[in-house]
């Protein structure tokens, strides 16, 4: 069986596309790496990469050994920082992902209280929100769609209407609705440029026959309403996470035009107690400070 060094080499490469960056990324020289790499292929008798001028290009048998290091790597590195935590503290913290809806400083107040105690923050791209609570890097997260998994359960926070964002000296800033050619026209910051079944692109564009034509993706909802704020372009976020930055003067937020859902949102968690523990009274007080009656 290959050491796992081998597999933090393979999946650098993977990830950077030439041996010399993976060597500069996992803190190895180049002919270190290059050497790994003929040994890798000595050991299993196949060809991992194949050459493409300077970049390496992973075979069949490379992706496969990528995607064990990938399921492999992160868990280990999990398992290394909670058995030095467990030495320190006795059990590592809870551990609350954060997705590109990041404006949560409602909460921010309470979450070292003695009922939650740690708290680990960890910040995750969207398209690894899912994956992140079913291998568990998070116990918990905020989230539109709980997966039906074994393990996980949830709490409902609220729903929350879609809203379209812009400055406050938008033409549209007083409007009754917003509709879609605004975003068309203009810049469309969003946290993902992929079409969501049940949000905007099913029934605000597609019936309007548009899709808007300059979306720029951002990560991180925080920096969305700051570009909105500076006059950059315009958005469409859930109401709870703009709320403060309205009541600020710094954007304002519109109703968009026809019928459009409200979007539920949970607080899935890891289906033990010690996580529980944490979970549910968290998701109370995001309940508490973030739904809106009206």
């Amino acid at each position: 069986m290959l050491d796992i060094k081998f597999y933090v080499l393979i999946d650098a490469i993977a990830t950077h596309g030439t041996v010399h960056e993976a060597a500069a990324a996992i803190g190895v020289t180049q002919p270190a790496a290059t050497h790994r790499i003929r040994e890798m292929e000595r050991r299993l008798g196949v060809s991992l990469f194949l050459r493409e001028g300077r970049r390496l290009v992973l075979t069949a048998s490379g992706e496969r050994l990528v995607a064990a290091a990938r399921d492999v790597l992160p868990k280990l590195r999990n398992a290394e920082i909670e058995a030095w935590q467990l030495a320190r503290h006795g059990e590592p913290p809870i551990r609350l992902g954060i997705g590109p809806y990041d404006t949560l400083s409602r909460i921010v107040p309470h979450l070292y209280d003695h009922q939650y105690g740690d708290i680990d923050l960890v910040s995750l791209p969207m398209p690894e929100m899912t994956g992140a609570l079913l291998a568990r890097r998070v116990d918990m997260i905020p989230m539109i769609e709980v997966p039906v998994q074994r393990g996980l359960d949830y709490r409902e926070l609220f729903e929350e209407p879609l809203m379209a964002v812009m400055p406050p000296s938008h033409p549209y800033a007083d409007s009754d609705a917003v509709p879609p050619e605004v975003f068309d026209r203009e810049r469309h910051f969003t946290y993902s440029v992929a079409p969501e079944a049940g949000h905007e692109f099913e029934h605000f564009f597609q019936p309007a026959g548009i899709y808007p034509s300059h979306m720029v993706q951002v990560e991180s909802v925080n920096l969305i309403l700051d570009l909105v704020a500076a006059g950059k372009g315009v958005s469409i976020l859930s109401r709870w996470a703009v709320r403060d930055a309205a009541r600020s003067g710094r954007v304002v937020m519109r109703p968009l035009a026809g019928e459009l859902p409200r979007i539920p949102w949970y607080l899935a968690f890891a289906d033990e107690p010690r996580v529980a523990e944490v979970a549910i009274p968290l998701a109370l007080l995001l309940r508490e400070q973030y739904r809106q009656t009206t």
